[in-house]
Order: structure tokens, then C-alpha cells, then sequence
């Protein structure tokens, strides 16, 4: 897969393709971040990083959960008849603990891949997270997200953003469509990323509608508990106030299921075409569509919010790129230190600031349609961030 399909007008895919792609197709690192290379094991320099710390209330907790729908047969199983298995990572309101003990990947799958290829990025060993893995939930019970990734990217690949809404009292539940989002291990065997995109656009429609069918499972399945790994977080789940957000391909998953599922009371897009014909009806919920600076010839988005049967923002942030909006920041100065600044074609500019405000706009955003908080929150925050943000906004 080219580099410049990330970059395409028809955003399909996830930042992740980027670094998970056959040839890594990663920039050649500069001199001073790179060992000398005259032995043939010398071990590359990488440079310690943390994600940025969450500013909300709460600590953050992380849980694993595999939602097992038998009423589905998985078309994407190399095994004939399997039921469709889809894993659901859980980041969460958590009480305080003494330090974050998550590693950035956990899935088998996904470590063995990166430690094979440490030249990309150093193995995941050296981004840490600020989650505690199994820390108990806090008292209380809090809305629930839905996460869907971009085409290729595992659903660990936006902690940035799962982090800072789960400090600020959201559940979000990261649902990893197996054979679309990326490397994952189901029943101990790898499951593998689809090679390619489909080129008939009935076919990438058919593939989105799968990963909507994904979180329809997992959504029935937090309703009914099975797809909670502790009753303890079970209790956690406010499933009255139910919102859905996504990169990319998972974007245009986000705001199909609310359209579809009025108990998903509003939805994010990021920087995702949106697929099949449900926005050009009117999606029948309220919803977010984020633009990335390069993305001006979609149409998609523009009419989904033109279409929009609920209230609704279509916002841009003109300084970034389509993978600006997850960890691959971060993942980049993990190889290439500062340097990873000069990424402009591919992460857009000054893109750790763009990220927190991205972040925090995804909170003000649920906060206003999740948490009843007055609309005028929200117009007050992209008024205070006009330098790097352009919106327009009906029924706020």
C-alpha cells in the first residue's frame, strides 16, 4: 500500500497504515537519532516518550474484553463458520493509584510485529501511557463511548485520546474490528489487517457495514453485560448517555450507527468519508464532523451536515494532516525526538498543540450533548480557539 493513499481525498484509512504498512514507509531518520549502524546488530536510539497527561478528574484504567457474537458468521475468519469475535479495549474513570502501569500494546500480535520491525518504532517500549491496567473504577457511573479506529489502525492507537475522556469521567470502549483495525491475536493465532482497501466502492460500503455491525454487537453486549470484563465496571456504565466517535474509516462506522441506534445520542467523525447512502437521507442524531486541513475535496462530510437531522458542527483545524488525529505524534518521536516536528506533510503543524486542543474538544463536545452542559460551553471553546480551529454550527 502507497504512502500517498493515507493522503488521498477519499480518507479511508487510519494514521496507522502509515507505520504498519509492509515497507514502514517511514522518512529516513536523521544522523543523531540512529546508532552507529557499522555492526550489523548495533540498536537503534530511541527517545523515551509519554503521552500527554490527561487533564480531567478522574485517574485512568485499562481492561480487555472479547464480545463473541454467534449470531454473526465472521466473513474476514481464514476458518470457515467461526463466529464473529470482536475485541473491546476499556479505558475508564479509575481510583487514584500509585503509578501508570499500562504498556502502549499489550495484544501479542501487536508487540512480536513491533519487535520485529524496531527501526520503526523501537518496539512500543518506549511510549508510555498514563492508564493503570486493571485499576479499579471510580464510585459512580459514567457515559459510555464507543471507539472505532481507521482502516489498519488497532484500536491502542488513540490513547490520546481515550485517555484524556476517560479522566474526564467517560468510559470509552475501543472496539477493534478484526481483519480491518490492525494486528490482533484471537483464540492465541494472529489475525491480520486486510492487505488492501476494496477498489469497488460497494465493497468498501459492505466492509463499513461490517465494522457498524461491530459496534451494534458490542454496544448489545455492554446493555446486557457479557462484553464487561468485571462487574465492577459493569456498575461504572451510565447506558443512557451512549455517544460514538471515530478516525477515518471508523469515523464513518461512528456517525452510521447513530444515525441508525437512536440510544447513541450523538457521534463524532474524524476526518472519515463517509460511506453508503445513510447521511445523504439526513443521519437522525446529533453529530461532530472534524476536518483535517488537507481535507478539502470530500464532499461527504459537507453533506452529512448539511443533511443533518439533529444539531451539528462541522469544524476544521486548518494546521493538520489526516494522521495528525491519534498516537502516530507520538510514536514518531519515539524514532525521531524533536526532529519528528518536521513531519508536516504527514502530521500537519505544530501538532502537539493541535492535538490537545482536539482532545479537548471531543470532551466539550460529549459534555454538551452527554452531560447536559450548556451548548454555550462549547461556542465559548472554539471561540477561544479560533487560531487553530474554523467551525460552523446549527442548532447551538
Amino acid at each position: 500500500m502507497s504512502h500517498t493513499s493515507c493522503l488521498t481525498p477519499v480518507r479511508v484509512f487510519g494514521f496507522a497504515l502509515v507505520l504498519l504498512g509492509a515497507a514502514f514507509l517511514l522518512p529516513a531518520a536523521p544522523a543523531q537519532s540512529v546508532a552507529p549502524t557499522s555492526a550489523r546488530a548495533a540498536t537503534p536510539r530511541f527517545y523515551p516518550v509519554t503521552l500527554p497527561k490527561p487533564t480531567g478528574a478522574f485517574s485512568v484504567g485499562h481492561d480487555f474484553a472479547v464480545v463473541v457474537d454467534r449470531t454473526r458468521i465472521d466473513p474476514l475468519n481464514p476458518l470457515a463458520d467461526q463466529p464473529r469475535r470482536v475485541p473491546v479495549h476499556f479505558w475508564y474513570p479509575a481510583t487514584a493509584t500509585p503509578a501508570p502501569s499500562r504498556r502502549y500494546v499489550t495484544d501479542r500480535r501487536e508487540v512480536e510485529f513491533l519487535a520485529e520491525q524496531p527501526e520503526a518504532i523501537g518496539g512500543g517500549e518506549f511510549l508510555r501511557t498514563n492508564a493503570d491496567e486493571g485499576a479499579p473504577p471510580a464510585k459512580g457511573r459514567f457515559p459510555v463511548l464507543l471507539l472505532s479506529p481507521g482502516f489498519g489502525a488497532p484500536a491502542e492507537f488513540y490513547q490520546v485520546f481515550a485517555e484524556q475522556l476517560a479522566s474526564s469521567g467517560y468510559v470509552v470502549a475501543a472496539v477493534h474490528s478484526a481483519g480491518v483495525n490492525g494486528l490482533v491475536t484471537l483464540d492465541g493465532e494472529p489475525f491480520d489487517s486486510l492487505a488492501d482497501v476494496p477498489e469497488k466502492p460497494e465493497d468498501i460500503v459492505a466492509l463499513n457495514d461490517l465494522v457498524v455491525a461491530d459496534l451494534q454487537s458490542v454496544l448489545a453486549q455492554l446493555k446486557d453485560g457479557r462484553a464487561v470484563p468485571t462487574l465492577k465496571l459493569q456498575a461504572a456504565l451510565d447506558l443512557t448517555r451512549i455517544g460514538a466517535f471515530g478516525h477515518s474509516f471508523g469515523g464513518s462506522a461512528a456517525v452510521r450507527l447513530a444515525g441508525r441506534d437512536t440510544t447513541v445520542r450523538a457521534a463524532v467523525n474524524i476526518d472519515g468519508t463517509i460511506w453508503g447512502e445513510d447521511h445523504l437521507a439526513g443521519l437522525a442524531t446529533n453529530a461532530l464532523f472534524l476536518k483535517s486541513g488537507e481535507n478539502t475535496d470530500d464532499p461527504t462530510m459537507a453533506a452529512a451536515y448539511a443533511n443533518l437531522k439533529g444539531r451539528g458542527l462541522l469544524v476544521t483545524q486548518p494546521q493538520t494532516a489526516h494522521n495528525t488525529f491519534g498516537d502516530s505524534y507520538y510514536l514518531y518521536r519515539v524514532l525521531l525526538g524533536k526532529n519528528a516536528d518536521g513531519l508536516t506533510e504527514l502530521l500537519g503543524r505544530n501538532t502537539a498543540a493541535n492535538l490537545l486542543v482536539t482532545r479537548q474538544l471531543l470532551v466539550t463536545y460529549f459534555n454538551v450533548e452527554l452531560k447536559q452542559q450548556a451548548p454555550a460551553t462549547l461556542t465559548r471553546f472554539l471561540a477561544a480557539n479560533k487560531a487553530r480551529v474554523t467551525a460552523r454550527t446549527k442548532g447551538f
